[in-house]
């Protein structure tokens, strides 16, 4: 004979917001870990006595402009959270 298994409890709902945010978590860590990396290379050519500005141009600015364009996003998936929030 065959025992039936426990019942087994319902599955929680997809959480959409909890996943957006744990892959924005995701990528502003890589993000903050390659620049960090890039930072860190051309620290040490610089200690080397080669000029900064010919070992990584614009990498300053690449780094501004990646994490304004992660805080914009950031920004807007708060603000459409909260939107959708409103309506209900």
């Amino acid at each position: 004979m065959h025992a039936n298994p426990a019942p087994q409890p319902p599955k929680p709902p997809f959480d959409r917001e909890r996943f957006v945010f744990k892959i924005l978590a995701v990528v502003i860590g890589t993000q903050l870990l390659i620049y960090s990396l890039a930072a860190g290379v051309c620290g040490q050519r610089a200690l080397q006595g080669r000029p900064v500005g010919q070992i990584c141009p614009g990498t300053l600015e690449q780094l501004q402009g990646g994490f304004d364009s992660t805080l914009k996003l950031l920004l807007a998936l708060l603000g459409g959270a909260a939107l959708t929030r409103m309506d209900r």
